[in-house]
């Protein structure tokens, strides 16, 4: 039982602090109301501090890191070095993107992930053609979750904050059913 609870609540803190990076770039950002440039610049700059931690973290671990939270992490980062290095052409296609960009990250690392590891998008170890399905079926998703973006592009809550949930939790899922052999 001690064992369960313990195991429970490194997974709860792992997905917590998973997204921290992305929480912490959304609460400097749009805390105010609509995010100015500056806010955006230093969001970046902050989130991709802390998504530059976060990855080494992940990488660290022998579990396969989770998609998502690399997607979005890769996305902080690209960002964050943009604001850095004052590539303002690069925050300006973000920009014009909105919310969708984010997706398209996670997309970019699903495809990689799901062409070249064994663990798939799903980053779970299994059959290789369950990795494969489950992997296939969150791309979709991940798709999906970008077109959602684009139809509520700056509402945050609805073009990126429920569908990263959404994905999060549809991950553990396909993750679970990969491990655990379901169909």
């Amino acid at each position: 039982m001690k064992r369960t609870l313990t195991r429970l609540a490194v997974a709860l803190l792992e997905y917590l602090l998973g997204f921290l990076a992305l929480a912490v770039f959304a609460a400097v950002a749009f805390s105010a109301g609509a995010p100015t440039d500056e806010r955006l610049i230093v969001a970046f700059k902050l989130g991709a501090v802390l998504a530059g931690v976060e990855l080494a973290v992940l990488l660290v671990r022998a579990a396969p890191a989770n998609r998502l939270i690399v997607g979005a992490n890769a996305w902080l980062l690209a960002g964050g070095l943009a604001a850095f290095t004052e590539q303002w052409w690069w925050l300006k296609g973000y920009q014009h993107l909105g919310e969708t960009s984010l997706f398209l990250s996670m997309l970019g690392v699903g495809i990689v992930a799901t062409a070249f590891t064994p663990t798939g998008f799903v980053a779970a170890a299994g059959p290789r053609r369950k990795v494969v399905l489950a992997s296939l079926a969150m791309l979709l998703a991940v798709g999906l979750a970008a077109m959602v973006s684009v139809q509520f592009r700056g509402d945050v809550k609805w073009a990126a904050v429920l569908p990263v949930i959404a994905l999060s939790w549809l991950n553990r899922l396909a993750a679970q059913a990969v491990r655990k052999g379901w169909p």
